[in-house]
């Protein structure tokens, strides 16, 4: 927190500050420009934390980092993988190696151009076991990774892997200089649109734009600020004074009330985000699998979906595979059965005896709605729930993947592999369940190291009917992904995955 001589600065005064003192202020002036500058600033519930891609967890440090740093590749609006810093790649022994081939002329913001060293440094750091990145086993089975000329960088598979390009525009793999500082939270170098300029812990992060870009006329944008506001009203307020220009995420409550704000555009797509309610498989009382079942049954996933998302959503089946992947199974998720799920806790010993604690961050729409038409439902078949809410913050530094109960927030992943191999493969990095299969883990394997689609979308569906019966997490649904902003910004297309790309961003006159 910032002080003056009276105590705390508001995030208002914050932003004046940032801002060069100058800010839109009232309903007709939206547009935040200081002395013809055209600044964006973007609201967040939660605030940053990282700035080393290696190393973020969080969806505002995911975009955060997209506009500081660049991919080999990118992903369109379809979630096409389209070339990035790499201008071409090709692959050999059918997909097990891989070789990329860079832009010429690319430059990180410290002024040195773009070489495949690089890129080489960016990958293995995030492999290094010692160095303890969450990505390590997001990113594509990996054993070798070299610099074959300045201009090229081949990697080599553990087997072939037809979707490394589309893992390679993933959140890790983002491109650090090889001589950057250790501490990139504070002073991140990379080569994407705009520079980091300042980051007031908690509060905001200042970006400028990058006059070096390597696409002509990019960005558009002169500054760009992530603003944290915790409180739901704030943010809301903010964005209706013209002191913010976009929500990044608009909850369901709140969209009706957001709508009506004059000078706003909201925006709907469908998403693959979900909010597993997890299961700790490798703990009592969830390592009996007939709890997990128990608790499968208890819980009407479509009646959760409609107090949740109001609506803006569809009902899941406990898996991350959304209908609209082409790898999506349709399988018999257990039905809303008490009279099962009571019987399931008898014949395990449980009946009567269950006292859980259930954690969900306060911080991120729909977790503590969830929680919420959860527990009567549990405790209708006798398990009682005690909700404990958390700021985000702490849900990742003492909930998540340590905790035995709790649900969880994820946006989607643009490959079948990312959806289900980090997850629920036994070595993956996001394996909050502690879940090991051996028959999940054998499938998920061979189904990375599988050319014929027909087999592996066998494998896949496979996967999701052991996950749907026997899997440690409940999926209620896919929630849509709600934001807003003023209307005079254009060009900033709404991603399934909420991923934000503000190359082409710009305020309309």
């Amino acid at each position: 927190m910032i002080s003056d001589k009276s105590g705390s600065i508001t995030r208002k005064d914050l932003l004046a500050v940032l801002g060069g003192g100058i800010l839109a202020a009232g309903a007709g002036a939206r547009i935040a420009i200081a002395a013809d500058r055209a600044i964006l600033k973007i609201s967040f519930r939660s605030s940053i934390k990282r700035l080393d891609p290696a190393f973020t967890i969080s969806s505002d440090e995911y975009i955060a980092t997209q506009t500081i740093y660049d991919n080999l590749t990118r992903l369109d609006s379809t979630l096409g993988v389209i070339p990035g810093v790499a201008e071409s790649w090709s692959s050999a022994d059918s997909g097990k190696t891989w070789i990329f081939k860079l832009r010429k002329g690319v430059r990180f913001h410290h002024g040195r151009e773009l070489e495949a060293q690089d890129v080489v440094f960016s990958a293995r750091r995030v492999l290094d076991p010692k160095a303890g990145s969450p990505g390590r086993r997001a990113i594509g089975p990996i054993t070798d990774v070299v610099a074959t000329d300045p201009l090229t960088v081949t990697f080599t598979l553990e087997g072939p892997f037809a979707d490394f390009p589309a893992i390679m525009s993933g959140t890790f793999m983002r491109i650090v200089p090889s001589d950057a500082s250790q501490n990139l939270d504070q002073k991140p170098v990379g080569t994407g649109p705009f520079r980091f300029t300042e980051w007031v812990p908690g509060q905001a992060v200042k970006l400028t734009r990058n006059p070096d870009y390597w696409m002509p006329g990019l960005p558009k944008l002169d500054e760009v600020w992530l603003v944290s506001y915790p409180v739901q009203a704030a943010e809301q307020a903010a964005l209706s004074s013209g002191e913010t220009q976009m929500m990044w995420e608009v909850q369901t409550s709140l969209e009706p009330a957001v709508k009506k704000l004059p000078n706003i555009a909201v925006t709907e797509i469908s998403s693959t985000g979900f909010q597993p309610l997890v299961m700790r498989s490798d703990r009592p009382p969830f390592n009996d699998p007939r709890v997990r079942q128990a608790v499968k049954h208890a819980i009407n996933r479509d009646l959760v979906m409609r107090f949740v998302l109001q609506g803006h959503g569809s009902v899941a089946q406990d898996t991350p595979v959304p209908p609209s992947s082409a790898f999506f199974t349709k399988v018999a998720a257990p039905p809303y059965d008490p009279a099962k799920a009571r019987a399931l806790l008898s014949e395990a010993g449980v009946a009567g005896q269950l006292s859980l604690r259930l954690f969900a961050s306060n911080e991120r729409a729909g977790c503590i709605e969830q929680a919420q038409v959860i527990k009567p439902m549990l405790e209708a078949v006798g398990i009682k729930v005690d909700i404990q809410q958390v700021p985000w913050d702490r849900f990742n530094a003492e909930v998540w993947k340590k905790e035995t109960f709790f649900i969880s927030n994820w946006v989607g992943r643009p490959t079948i592999d990312e959806e289900l191999y980090p997850y629920f493969h036994s070595t993956g990095s996001w394996n909050e369940y502690n879940y090991a299969n051996p028959e999940v883990d054998r499938l998920l394997d061979q189904a990375r190291r599988e050319l014929d689609l027909t087999a592996r979308k066998a494998d896949y569906a496979k996967v999701q009917e052991i996950l749907a019966a026997d899997g440690p997490a409940v999926i209620c649904y896919f929630s849509n992904y709600i934001s807003a902003k003023v209307s005079s910004l254009e060009d900033t297309p709404a991603s399934p995955l909420k991923w934000l790309d503000l190359r082409e961003s710009r305020f309309k006159a």
